[in-house]
């Protein structure tokens, strides 16, 4: 016999009917043998088809490990009715009705349907089923295989081939009892199964509330609206779809204290592996099972199956029928929808729980960084008025003490000069030493007094044309004495195609005097390299570079902070305030220039001050 495989045919050792017989051989009970390999094993790898076995009813007992290899889905994950899950919807139901049959004895069947590929798409299969117990007068067990047909059921040019594989299909026995009770009148009349829904409607109209409550009215209303259903189990699928767990039992008043109605969990996992209501009847009376139960989906197309509406019956196995089962059918949709809104309405309130949350947590962080600004705000009105009062002082106490120092260089001087006829030398050299600190102090007074009219924005530009190569000649003449007293050779390099400018004559002259007196204090041998020059027709560069002490590099990106100094203890061996670099820096950006420095501890320094050729005047606010 050719067996068909994927888009593959080869030939079968066995033929239909041994197959059936060894999958029966090999799916039978038997001892258990761990990690060893039998020869059932071996010829079970033989087959090229999916075995498989199931109860009467449908329920999966067994699959090979050729079932794991072709849906991807496990073995264990597909016994009882999981496998449905890879059967294609439409043809869930054929499958299953197939399996129930009365004829006796039992006939072995072929149906098509389509299965799941591990790869998401839906291929034509062959079931061939036969019973397993073939003594018995009733079907306890199936067994059989699954073949994969998509390539010849697919193929335009035979299509004829599907009897050959597929006898003609007599009508489901579901089918065939529900025409007979219809023929026979024993189903309910529409008006009262509309009667019914309609009072199963309005209980659950009448059951606001949270999700839980709405179940338990489910339940209620389910048992007063169903004419001989004792009690009704709601059983809903779990977060993780792990399982279905029962939410809602109603119908606790029909049974004694301390019991609880159930059902099998199978019928549950039918109806909601199927979609389809499942009818079950138990003539057994040992009080364990329902003598009838029903169960249905319950469905919506929105959302899916959520979960299984049960209803049954303890002592009477002809209270629920065909048409109860189709009128659950119905209430497990409407129920769907009362949860579906139950949900969404909790949904709807968690969100605006968590949105009222967030906004009031907003309202608070609002409030926070509201009072923040306010408390930042008054702490910036309090430095600015601290730094006000801060240059004020240094402005008026500059003034009061540059007055009196005014009068000693000039006292000083004016003794110098009348020196022989008034003076002896040691006399002359100590009002020689009143002078020079005399200098030095009115030098830092000066400073001081600039810094506060600058930080005030008292300092205004005064825009001229000058002659820039006299002005840094002037500059350098000026420091060229002190420089010659350390045999320190100073030098000035000036390449300019036009000298005259437009600028702050005064200002660019206090910034070229902080520089170079800065290089004459810190250059002990050496020398000092003055150049301008024109960068392009709109800009210039003035540079001043020495051979003296040099700056360390963690201190170069401070040196035009105000008051910073390199060595900042009281027995520095250089005086000053630390204002001069901070000044000039705050006077080039006054004039819309830049100013960078370089440095190398015991190599020296390099100063570049780059600026336009013309400033318009302007006051500066920083």
């Amino acid at each position: 016999m050719t067996q068909y495989h994927a888009n593959k045919s080869f030939q079968s050792e066995f033929s239909d009917s041994e197959i059936l017989h060894k999958v029966s051989e090999i799916t039978s009970p038997q001892p258990q043998v761990c990690d060893c390999e039998t020869q059932e094993d071996r010829l079970w790898s033989a087959i090229p088809h999916i075995v498989w076995k199931t109860q009467a009813d449908g329920w999966a007992t067994y699959f090979c490990d050729r079932w794991e290899e072709y849906t991807g889905l496990p073995a264990a994950a597909a016994l009882g009715f999981g496998y449905l899950a890879r059967v294609h919807p439409e043809d869930r139901p054929r499958l299953l009705a197939r399996s129930q049959t009365s004829k006796f004895p039992p006939p072995s069947y072929e149906i098509l349907f389509r299965l799941q590929t591990r790869e998401g798409t839906y291929r034509w299969h062959l079931a061939r089923g036969g019973p397993a117990n073939l003594d018995s007068q009733e079907v306890l067990e199936w067994v059989g295989t699954y073949t994969d047909i998509d390539a010849i059921q697919n193929t335009p040019a035979e299509p004829q081939a599907e009897p050959e594989f597929l006898p003609h299909q007599v009508p489901s026995e579901d089918n065939f009892t529900a025409k007979n009770l219809c023929e026979a009148g024993t189903v309910r009349d529409a008006e009262d199964e509309l009667h019914a829904i309609d009072r199963f409607t309005n209980l659950l109209s009448q059951r606001a509330g949270s999700l839980c409550q709405l179940l338990q009215g489910i339940a209620d209303a389910t048992v007063e609206a169903i004419v001989g259903a004792e009690f009704c189990l709601i059983a809903l699928l779990e977060y993780d779809c792990s399982g279905l767990k029962v939410s809602a039992v109603g119908g606790k008043e029909n049974f004694g204290k301390g019991k609880t109605p159930h059902v099998q969990n199978k019928l549950l996992w039918k109806a909601f592996a199927t979609g389809e209501p499942v009818l079950l009847r138990s003539e057994s009376s040992d009080g364990l099972l329902p003598a009838a139960a029903c169960a249905a989906a319950i469905e919506s197309g929105p959302s899916g199956r959520l979960g299984v509406l049960a209803i049954g019956n303890g002592k009477d196995s002809r209270a629920i029928d065909w048409q109860t089962q189709q009128l659950l059918a119905v209430m497990g949709k409407q129920a769907a929808i009362a949860i579906n809104n139950a949900l969404a309405i909790e949904k709807l309130k968690k969100q605006e729980q968590l949105l009222d949350l967030q906004n009031e947590l907003l309202i608070r962080q609002q409030e926070e960084l509201e009072n923040q600004g306010r408390r930042i705000q008054q702490q910036k009105l309090q430095l600015l008025e601290a730094a006000k009062l801060k240059s004020q002082f240094l402005g008026i106490m500059s003034h009061e003490l540059r007055t009196p120092m005014n009068a000693i260089i000039g006292f000083s001087q004016l003794l110098l000069r009348q020196h022989k006829q008034l003076l002896t030398a040691q006399q002359t050299e100590m009002v020689g030493r009143i002078l020079d600190n005399g200098k030095n102090l009115l030098l830092l007074i000066n400073d001081i007094l600039d810094l506060s009219k600058i930080e005030s924005g008292r300092t205004e530009l005064k825009s001229e044309k000058f002659d820039l190569a006299h002005l840094v000649m002037d500059v350098a003449l000026e420091f060229q004495n002190q420089a010659a007293e350390k045999n320190v050779v100073m030098s000035l390099s000036v390449c300019l195609q036009d000298q005259f400018i437009v600028n702050d004559k005064l200002r660019l002259r206090q910034i070229l005097v902080n520089l170079v007196s800065n290089a004459v204090k810190f250059t002990h041998q050496g020398s000092i390299y003055i150049e301008v020059r024109e960068l392009n027709c709109a800009r210039l560069i003035i540079t001043v570079r020495d051979t003296g002490i040099g700056i360390c590099e963690k201190d170069i990106p401070h040196i035009f902070d105000k008051f910073h100094q390199g060595d900042q203890t009281t027995t520095r061996q250089y005086p000053g305030t630390g204002l001069g670099l901070a000044i000039c820096a705050s006077l080039v950006k006054m004039i819309n220039g830049t100013i960078t420095a370089e440095s190398q501890p015991k190599k020296g320094s390099i100063f570049r001050i780059e600026f336009p050729r013309k400033v318009y005047p302007k006051k500066l606010t920083g």
